[in-house]
């Protein structure tokens, strides 16, 4: 099939060949009839993409800041290379969908056969969340249907306002959205005044039922804005033409730095918008139910988009639309499709697909972190993946590129007799199920961690492995580290207990991260503070005694400290911080004992006190090579695979330290 993808590096936007998404669970496999290119949102990713380093960093300062902390944390080269990375990386591009479901994937009140409305990309299929879905009724068109997802933007700034019929609005900025918030507005029977410095605007809104007059002071309920500025003039206006206590909310972009005195006067509120809306379906002002609303609106002929469709576009000609995004008197500018079965293939073979070469790798789960660590590093050591497996078929391609299998069919690569080992790094809730797949079939299985949620899915795992043939590794990297070989090796002299300090600058996760949801990510303590669990028995070389909790955060983003006990006496505190600020180290490992220290800071160096052979010199100098361990732990895994030999960490070992971190994700302080 074919998808639009935006290309932030060069600006270029382009029509791609990817694989299709298939049927899952609680997805909607949908078939595009028609979408809608976003103005706004698209027209300011297109010329962000368009625009120089320079340009990059003025349009997103906050991201700049991010990035200048990064540097001094963690370096100016390894920033450079990430911010690279991340630019290269192309995005799909659109959020208004419809089409007809071909499969529901048990998703209740969706059927196959139904027209619905997502928030999914410009893309022939997708694999639509039914969170951002609705069903159209019988007397809405797809054309009208695609205005949906912009029009419940419009209407959940609305409810914010909380504005009666009868009362003023102020809708500020008369572009698309703001058209069809003045046109959301009228048909809940309130009073709209519009305020855009284009006359042209102006006179379509008032042809909506707006009143393009000057509004008073201190007479309005409430202003949306849909305006996008870096001027902070509009927030601030809009606080004054509030009456007491009326309310300012920001749908669009504007600059925040608000006059306390405007906001004063008249005791008026800010609140930013969220979007068309939540996930949770039990929210009165969830998405879906956004949706539902404004596509009743259209059904009862309350709502007519009619005016607002501006032209309208073959599939084939898509990326033609964003060569000029700021056509005057243009809103909405339409996407049609005519999908042939052959859009349905969910692979697209690459030149040895069809051989039988022995010893190929595939990749399952080709997100950030195998695009930007794992692929990487195993091209640096010489063993290119093949095979690429993602759900939604772009991240596949975009890894694959020119020679290499994209796929949606994960199967396919336990069923290909040239795919010897497979890289797991899906999300969390799915490594066991593809680990013990993947084992059955006979193939060797690298999983990024964790191994497993619950102690359940981590017994049937091991189960698996042990009567199996194929080698099982688990993406622990910092026990290979040259830096952590090098302390184990200097701590083996030494007798008597230790005391390990491990502190993590894990930094904040955006609220609804994936990771911090406990069915898909399983928390951040066995989801990510596995690492430093593993590295804390590498570096200790006893078996696990025992773990408490001393603290663990309030804040939702899963952080804590912890403290474990070794069979050997030794003693390890494990500071997993989400409160620290981005610009000081990542990871810090100090370790002690009678007499001598010894400290890894952010695994640049290696210092020691009455340690011999724990400092190292700097890789210039020719001392060892810096870094977390990624390449070395898969070339140990590689060399297993090729040679015959064992996992390069025991099962038993790797079992012991996954079921440790399964327990202290649920530990609380006593």
């Amino acid at each position: 099939m074919r998808q639009v993808v935006q290309h932030l590096g060069s600006g270029l936007t382009e029509l791609i060949e990817v694989p299709a998404p298939g049927p899952r669970r609680g997805r909607l496999l949908v078939r595009a009839t028609r979408s809608l290119v976003s103005l706004g949102t698209e027209r300011m990713l297109v010329e962000f993409g368009r625009g120089g380093w320079l340009s990059k960093a003025r349009q997103q300062p906050e991201k700049c800041r991010a990035v200048l902390a990064k540097v001094r944390s963690e370096g100016l080269f390894p920033t450079l290379a990430a911010v690279r990375s991340k630019l290269a990386q192309p995005i799909p591009l659109g959020y208004c969908h419809v089409g007809q479901v071909l499969d529901a994937g048990t998703v209740p009140g969706f059927a196959a056969g139904d027209r619905v409305v997502s928030n999914s990309p410009h893309a022939e299929v997708v694999s639509g969340d039914p969170a951002f879905a609705a069903r159209i009724p019988a007397g809405v068109s797809d054309a009208h249907a695609t205005f949906t997802p912009l029009a419940a933007i419009a209407l959940q700034g609305i409810r914010l306002i909380g504005a009666q019929p009868g009362d003023t609005v102020v809708v500020m900025g008369l572009g698309l959205i703001g058209q069809l918030a003045v046109r959301v507005l009228r048909a809940r029977g309130v009073n709209v005044v519009g305020i855009d410095p284009d006359s042209v605007k102006c006179l379509d809104a008032a042809q909506a039922g707006a009143l393009i007059s000057p509004p008073a002071l201190g007479s309005a309920a409430g202003v949306l804005i849909t305006a996008s500025t870096a001027s902070d003039e509009p927030v601030n206006l809009a606080a004054r033409l509030c009456r007491r206590r009326g309310r300012v909310v920001l749908v669009g972009v504007t600059g925040l730095r608000l006059n306390r005195a405007d906001f004063y006067q008249n005791e008026a509120s800010f609140q930013v918008s969220r979007s068309y809306g939540s996930a949770d379906l039990s929210d009165p002002s969830s998405a879906r139910a956004n949706f539902e609303e404004v596509l009743a609106l259209m059904a009862s002929g309350a709502l007519d988009v009619a005016p607002l469709l501006s032209a309208s576009h073959s599939f084939a000609d898509a990326s033609a639309i964003y060569a000029d995004l700021r056509r005057p008197g243009s809103y909405g500018q339409l996407i049609e499709y005519s999908v042939p079965d052959q859009a349905l293939a969910r692979t697209i073979p690459g030149a040895d697909w069809d051989s039988r070469t022995p010893g190929g790798l595939g990749v399952i789960g080709c997100g950030n972190f195998a695009s930007r660590v794992l692929v990487p590093a195993l091209r640096s050591l010489g063993a290119a993946p093949s095979a690429f497996a993602s759900a939604n078929g772009l991240s596949a391609q975009l890894l694959a590129g020119a020679h290499g299998t994209a796929t949606t069919e994960t199967a396919s690569l336990f069923d290909h007799p040239g795919v010897a080992a497979v890289f797991v790094a899906t999300r969390h809730d799915e490594h066991g199920e593809i680990a013990r797949a993947a084992l059955r079939a006979g193939r060797h299985v690298w999983v990024e961690k964790p191994l497993a949620l619950t102690e359940e899915d981590l017994g049937a795992t091991m189960a698996v492995a042990r009567s199996s043939s194929s080698v099982l590794a688990v993406g622990f990297n910092r026990r290979f580290a040259p830096l952590a070989v090098r302390l184990r090796a200097a701590l083996a002299a030494q007798s008597g207990a230790r005391r390990f300090t491990i502190d993590v600058n894990a930094g904040r996760l955006p609220s609804g991260h994936w990771a911090l949801d406990p069915r898909q990510g399983g928390g951040r303590i066995v989801g990510e503070a596995c690492h430093f669990v593993d590295l804390l028995r590498y570096l200790s070389g006893s078996a696990i005694a025992s773990a408490r909790a001393l603290s663990r955060d309030s804040d939702d983003q899963d952080g804590g400290s912890f403290e474990l006990a070794f069979a050997n006496g030794d003693l390890a505190t494990l500071n997993y911080r989400t409160d620290l600020p981005a610009h000081l180290p990542k990871e810090r490992i100090r370790v002690e004992g009678q007499g001598w220290s010894a400290e890894i800071d952010n695994w640049n160096s290696l210092r020691s006190v009455n340690l011999p052979g724990a400092s190292a010199f700097p890789a210039w100098l020719g001392g060892l090579a810096r870094g977390k361990g990624h390449a070395e732990a898969l070339g140990a895994f590689l060399t297993a695979v090729r040679s015959g030999g064992s996992a390069p960490v025991p099962l038993d070992e790797t079992e012991e330290v996954s079921r440790w971190s399964i327990r202290m994700q649920g530990m609380a302080p006593a």
